[in-house]
């Protein structure tokens, strides 16, 4: 049996290029709360590409958890929640069909405001979330929320 002090999972996390201020300020959060943990970064260029990357990470069998971070503007068309729903279906699958947890962090955002709350915000923060939740499923331990 292995104890939990000699355990160090390794997480991979898929970040988009598009939206780069944002993703790449969920992507800090995310490293930083993973702390000392391997960590594999790889981006791709928009919220679309996200799950393809997402599967061969998880069917690497290298990493115990997949952290995907984007950022998709919700418009006047239908075209966001046509990528939305596509994204968020193929993660889902991945993580049904590898065994791998699959953290969904490719958040729909309406406003300036909200993006800036989501991804750069100290107390709100859906990289850092991610990270915190992916690390309690690796360890099988609950995550405390405060909001």
């Amino acid at each position: 049996m292995v104890s939990s002090r000699s355990f160090k999972p390794s997480f991979a996390i898929v970040a988009s290029e598009y939206n780069r201020e944002y993703t790449d300020a969920l992507l800090a959060a995310a490293q930083k709360a993973l702390g000392k943990h391997s960590q594999k970064v790889v981006r791709v260029p928009g919220a679309f590409e996200i799950p393809l990357q997402v599967q061969r990470l998880a069917r690497s069998k290298k990493y115990a958890a997949v952290i995907a971070l984007g950022l998709i503007w919700q418009g006047k068309t239908s075209h966001a929640d046509e990528i939305t729903r596509a994204v968020t279906d193929a993660l889902m699958r991945i993580s049904l069909e590898t065994d791998v947890p699959v953290l969904h962090e490719v958040i729909a955002i309406k406003t300036v405001a909200d993006a800036r709350a989501r991804c750069m915000g100290d107390k709100l923060n859906r990289g850092r979330e991610a990270a915190e939740a992916a690390l309690a499923v690796v360890s099988g331990t609950s995550i405390e929320r405060n909001h």
